[in-house]
């Protein structure tokens, strides 16, 4: 396979990357990988060094394992506040934009780093004022305004936890999240505008409160205009007067809880720690998406997910900026995140294959002024299939602009596999590991060949892996560490190329076995988007008598089709030239919409439930409950499935 990006020789050496491999005295990227595998310990001295990263008290070691490989420590024996080196990264002047704010309304709120550090005392003052001190669990359930900020970086600093909830999720979801995590304070808002809907919170907040009785206070935040309901607090009227100090805390100390979205099963509360979460993504936001002191991000996610808190660590403590849109990605149109991203002159625009699909079946020719302006493209949280990488490549990208795809996940942090700016990009998966995480896929037991599908799993801890799920340490063992001993297991399908090239095939439980033969979703989906009519797919697998399983394709297709049933037979057909009779789709059902999340992971577990009619389980993370119908009437006007 040709790349589609090649690195010129002022880009390498302008990297970031290259910056650490000079630093620590190696020629290449292979040159400073081995030695990240090698010595971790001497690997993590310098990325401390080159980030700034800072501590009040040195560190004696990077990784103890006394307690165990699934119980590493991390940086033992030092002390810090990672919001010391978030407010005040090396050479950050005060006057230089720290958050950029945009609202649908096309007002702009630009906030200095002396201002920064001003709203995040006056948020700790808050706080304590509403009894909340070190230790404690602060749940936070905002849109992506300031204010967000303000009270992840407060609470982080005054030694609490924060817990961010996915803001569409409704009082039952919240309540179960709050309950598990034992939460004293609630901050929201009042509600916010979505697709032309205002949505307030009063009632889903008062309904949630209701049913937590270990929860203090809900304070709310004036979004909307409207202020507090009744027992709620409003947030500016609460006193801001304390001076409350920011302690020197164990690089193993808690600082954030984050619920793991899913379909099964109640959520699971990943732990992460003050020498954890932060340190990953500073590291893979500076060397894996070349992020430099005084660049722009705008990864629109919401809040609830990793995304959110990464954007808020990451450009913060690398001396850059942070930009969040408070609208909806699709409203006017599905370009209008690449035109807050444009009047903000973001250097690094990041966004899911999900909404790049979207941008793509609408606009195949973008208009000239929303191409070619950022420096890097991020992708991550599914698989891009290559027509979309090249469509983001030649129209975002204007052919100029590498597309750093990176998957990892909540529990680990960061990313797993990645692409990097000092190697050639492909328009598809990887081309590399980051550097200093010891990755391999696996099949029963031994290592795949190049070209088989295996499971991803670390042969070691990284830095940023969850210190465990909360209050749960034997689900936290059985649902990463119990399959494989001392291999932990990160529920990925992968594919290893001779190339040195990785591709993700879905998630294992998503996996399907066709007569035998374990296949990835994205392998049929690929093929289904290749036809060029089709938006976006899910590949499930059903029962079958004959093969085991056979496989049903749900699309959606672009608008400008008409005839479905010619378009459903023609997609069955193309699957199976491209990838054989043994999978061609069985079925293919034509929907007008996915089961997604809301930074737009297809959730096909869901989907196969609902094809199947099964019971359909816990739907706080599905962003758009009306595709749900759609998939059952397709479901069920067809023909009995096998």
């Amino acid at each position: 396979m040709t790349p589609v990006w090649n690195p010129d020789a002022a880009r390498i050496d302008s990297a970031a990357l290259t910056r650490l491999m000079r630093r620590s005295g190696r020629r290449d990227f292979d040159d400073l990988r081995e030695f990240a595998l090698a010595d971790m310990e001497g690997y993590w001295r310098d990325v401390v060094a080159d980030l700034g990263l800072r501590f009040r008290r040195p560190f004696r070691q990077v990784m103890d394992l006394k307690g165990g490989v699934e119980w590493a420590r991390w940086f033992e024996g030092g002390a810090l506040n990672f919001t010391d080196t978030l407010l005040a990264p090396e050479g950050a002047e005060d006057d230089a934009i720290a958050v950029i704010e945009m609202s649908k309304s096309g007002a702009r709120r630009d906030i200095t780093r002396a201002q920064l550090g001003g709203e995040v005392d006056a948020a700790m003052s808050r706080l304590a004022s509403l009894g909340v001190g070190a230790g404690d669990r602060v749940a936070m359930l905002l849109p992506n305004i300031a204010e967000a900020v303000f009270v992840t970086v407060a609470t982080a600093r005054m030694g609490a936890i924060i817990v961010p909830l996915y803001s569409a999720f409704g009082p039952e979801a919240i309540a179960t999240r709050i309950n598990a995590a034992g939460a004293k304070v609630l901050v929201s808002c009042d509600g916010w505008v979505r697709g032309g809907k205002t949505i307030r919170t009063a009632s889903t907040l008062a309904a949630a409160a209701a049913a937590c009785p270990g929860l203090e206070t809900v304070a709310v935040i004036r979004s909307l205009g409207e202020g507090a309901a009744k027992g709620a607090r409003d947030w500016a009227s609460v006193a801001a007067d304390r001076v409350v100090e920011a302690p020197a805390l164990d690089p193993n100390t808690p600082w954030m809880i984050m619920f793991t979205s899913g379909t099964t099963g109640k959520p699971k509360g990943t732990v992460h720690i003050h020498g954890g979460f932060p340190f990953r993504v500073a590291h893979d936001t500076a060397y894996q998406f070349d992020f430099r002191p005084g660049d722009r991000l705008m990864w629109y996610s919401d809040m609830g997910w990793m995304v959110g808190p990464w954007q808020i660590c990451a450009p913060l403590m690398l001396g850059g900026s942070l930009v969040l849109y408070n609208g909806g990605p699709t409203s006017p149109d599905s370009l209008e995140l690449l035109r807050v991203a444009r009047a903000t002159d973001v250097s690094h625009f990041g966004t899911a294959p999900t909404m790049l699909r979207v941008m793509r079946a609408a606009s195949p020719e973008l208009p000239a002024e929303l191409g070619g302006h950022f420096r890097t493209i991020i992708t991550a949280g599914e698989v891009i299939d290559e027509p979309t990488f090249l469509w983001a490549f030649s129209q975002i990208g204007q052919g100029r602009t590498p597309i750093i795809n990176l998957t990892g996940g909540t529990e680990v942090s960061g990313g797993i596999l990645s692409n990097i700016v000092v190697r050639p990009i492909y328009p598809i998966g990887f081309n590399s590991i980051v550097t200093d995480v010891a990755a391999a896929a696996v099949h029963d037991g031994n290592e795949t060949a190049t070209g088989e599908v295996g499971e991803l799993v670390l042969r070691r801890p990284m830095v940023g892996l969850t210190r465990g799920l909360w209050q749960d340490p034997d689900r936290f063992i059985d649902s990463y560490w119990s399959q494989r001993p001392g291999l932990w297991s990160h529920g990925d399908l992968v594919v290893r190329h001779e190339n040195g090239l990785w591709e993700l095939r879905g998630r294992s439980d998503d996996v399907l076995k066709i007569s035998g033969r374990r296949v990835g979703p994205s392998e049929i989906e690929e093929a289904a988007l290749a036809d060029g009519r089709v938006v976006s797919a899910a590949a499930i697998g059903v029962p079958d008598a004959k093969s085991g399983q056979a496989v049903v394709l749900l699309i959606v297709a672009k608008p400008d089709v008409v005839n479905h049933g010619a378009l459903a037979d023609a997609i069955r057909e193309h699957v199976g030239r491209k990838l054989g009779a043994g999978l061609r789709p069985s079925r293919v059902f034509i929907v007008t919409d996915l089961p997604r999340t809301r930074n737009g992971k297809i959730l096909r577990r869901l989907a196969r439930d609902v094809v199947l009619g099964h019971p359909l389980g816990d739907l706080t993370t599905l962003e758009n409950p009306d595709s749900l119908e759609s998939v059952r009437a397709a479901a069920t006007a067809s023909k009995p499935l096998p």
